[in-house]
């Protein structure tokens, strides 16, 4: 950088400010890859106590979800009064009726590859 103190230009600062928001961006990213895969429970989908497996929204505070429990599939009613059990489902036809949402990952590769595709 050429100015030093007060003669310092704006550029420099600005300069100077993005390279260390750029540093500690990336320290943060590997501190929490490193955390990440330390401190990992090892759970993968499923193995969880309680998982939802659907949400269906019907108004901005009252929703549906069907959860995963113990072991039994249930549908449970959120408003704002709290969560009703509704009922109890067949967990073996609610999974043949999930549809598995491709990961964020798995999206952008695809987008990367019709991209490329195009541009052929």
């Amino acid at each position: 950088m050429s100015g030093t103190g007060a003669a310092a230009s704006y550029g420099d600062l600005l300069v100077t400010s993005l390279v260390v928001l750029g540093g500690v961006c990336v320290a943060a990213f590997v501190v929490v890859r490193v955390l990440g895969r330390v401190l990992a429970t090892g759970r993968v989908r499923g193995a969880h106590l309680l998982d939802v497996v659907a949400r269906v929204p019907l108004e901005p505070r009252r929703s549906l979800y069907v959860v995963e429990v113990a072991g039994k599939t249930l549908l449970v009613g959120t408003s704002e009064m709290g969560l009703s059990v509704l009922s109890e489902l067949d967990g073996d036809e609610v999974r043949a009726r999930t549809v598995e949402r491709p990961s964020f990952g798995e999206l952008v590769r695809q987008a990367w590859t019709r991209r490329r595709e195009r541009s052929r």
